[in-house]
């Protein structure tokens, strides 16, 4: 029903004048955007941004993203009112007055503030209802969903500090060699491996392979070389084949460890928050499309296709 009362109000606000004062950009279930609201919002992004960057990370947003951005608000503000989380007024209110007693500001300066960034204080209140709605989504549907392994974040440390000649590390190392193989054997060596470990068929070319399991490998003793391989090969990778005395090796990294294991531990949680934030775009994205699906959605303007 709702649907339908949407719909009559859209064929009666078009055909309303001859002379539109305003556009309809989109319609998701009872909710219609407006042109003017679209550039109501570009006009101001940078403060939106400020106030909240999670939602608004961008100063500069196409006409198709914020129509998405206002789409997303009223798809999350459904779900979590399908789970019974409703951000009322009061709510908003008491986050504002928390933040105003943080900064040191009445109201009256609120308000003075918002009118020098380009903000009414009804947007601002809009906002931080968006914000707070945005923060229970991610906790209570997004990281759910979100897994980060330690091999992950070792695996980024070590891409990230590669460069770092000081930092030595330790290893448990499979190694896998053929003696006097054909280029075109050097050539799939890596390949034939990852896929060998997948579905534990070893092609027959490759019968000949001899393997030996190296436990507690440090650097000391190892060439400059094979040193160089193994540090830009993270945990649970192979290494690329590497001669050594005319045989040729690839070594499967089971573990990795830094000497210095302190320095790792003080960056761990900061890669593991850049992982998840990187984690976190895609499967909300995810979740957007598929939720929408869900909902009555229409847009009444030209979109520009995405690749």
């Amino acid at each position: 029903m709702k649907h339908l009362i949407a719909t009559i109000f859209l064929l009666f606000s078009w055909n309303l004048s001859a002379k539109m004062l305003d556009k309809i950009m989109a319609v998701i279930d009872e909710n219609i955007i407006t042109l003017s609201q679209v550039n109501r919002i570009q006009d101001n992004l940078a403060s939106r941004k400020n106030i909240s960057p999670p939602i608004y990370s961008n100063e500069n947003m196409a006409r198709d993203e914020i129509v998405d951005l206002v789409i997303r608000k009223f798809l999350i503000r459904d779900k979590l009112a399908e789970t019974g989380y409703i951000i009322g007024d009061e709510q908003v209110e008491s986050q504002i007055n928390a933040t105003e007693k943080r900064l040191g500001l009445n109201r009256e300066a609120l308000m003075s503030f918002l009118k020098s960034t380009n903000l009414t204080f009804n947007e601002y209140f809009d906002i931080i209802r968006e914000t707070i709605e945005f923060n229970i989504f991610q906790g209570k549907v997004i990281v759910p969903l979100i897994n980060i392994t330690d091999q992950e974040v070792k695996n980024l440390f070590y891409k990230q500090n590669q460069g770092n000649a000081t930092f030595t590390f330790k290893y448990l190392l499979t190694d896998f060699y053929l003696e006097h193989p054909t280029p075109t054997k050097v050539s799939t060596f890596k390949k034939m491996l990852e896929k060998y470990q997948v579905s534990g068929i070893l092609p027959e070319e490759f019968s000949t392979m001899q393997t030996n399991v190296l436990g507690n490998v440090t650097e000391d003793g190892l060439t400059p070389e094979l040193t160089r391989l193994l540090k830009k090969t993270g945990e649970g990778q192979f290494t690329t084949p590497i001669k050594i005395n005319d045989i040729y090796h690839v070594f499967f990294v089971k573990k990795k460890d830094l000497v210095e294991s302190e320095i790792f531990n003080q960056a761990k949680e900061r890669i593991k928050m850049g992982l998840y934030e990187e984690k976190a775009k895609g499967m909300i994205s995810v979740w957007f499309k598929r939720e929408g699906a869900r909902h009555y959605l229409k847009y009444f303007y030209k979109r520009k296709e995405t690749k």
